[in-house]
């Protein structure tokens, strides 16, 4: 009798701690979890930005960004950061010399297109996070030069943050920007 109070008291200690521990853990991954909400959020307003330049939208895209953006342009400037108004004109400018300008998200592999919105890290194991702060997007740009009527096309990523009011706070653009003038260029 006094072996099965025995087995049952240790038993009842092993079910404890084992409760204990999965609810520490949960708790612990509750604290770690990402917040998706917060991400999709993030990415609808890219996809927004996005949708007007296609739509050739200046006042959409003015509203879009915070009046205190920082931006990267894709051609190397020596690292210097620009304002909201210089990435307006170069929208604008987009907008005067192609057509049909369209944004297909997506990383290209092998065998399929990717998701094309990504945040967070595992590694470096440093650097590791489960927020979205930095949206890293990847895709490719269509359009139609207008004075020629070419078609033309380039592989496009970009890191960009979303502030608390909605906005985009950060761009960092990266793509061939030469090799658009080639493909304007070629015969």
């Amino acid at each position: 009798m006094r072996t099965r109070f025995i087995t049952l008291a240790v038993l009842g200690l092993l079910a404890l701690s084992a409760c204990k521990q999965a609810a520490s853990e949960e708790q612990m991954d509750a604290a770690e979890a990402p917040d998706y909400a917060a991400f999709d959020s993030k990415v609808a307003i890219i996809t927004a930005f996005y949708k007007a330049h296609e739509a050739e939208n200046l006042e959409t895209l003015t509203n879009l960004l915070a009046d205190t953006l920082q931006w990267s342009p894709p051609q190397f400037n020596g690292n210097q950061w620009l304002g909201k108004d210089d990435l307006l004109a170069a929208l604008k400018n987009y907008h005067e010399n192609f057509d049909d300008i369209s944004f297909t998200p997506g990383v290209s592999t092998p065998n399929a297109t990717e998701g094309g919105y990504w945040s967070g890290s595992v590694f470096p194991e440093a650097t590791a996070t489960t927020e979205s702060n930095n949206i890293r997007v990847y895709g490719t740009w269509n359009a139609t030069h207008t004075a020629t009527g070419k078609p033309v096309g380039v592989k496009f990523y970009a890191i960009i943050s979303v502030n608390d009011e909605g906005k985009i706070a950060a761009a960092s653009d990266y793509f061939d920007v030469n090799g658009l003038a080639v493909q304007v260029a070629e015969e």
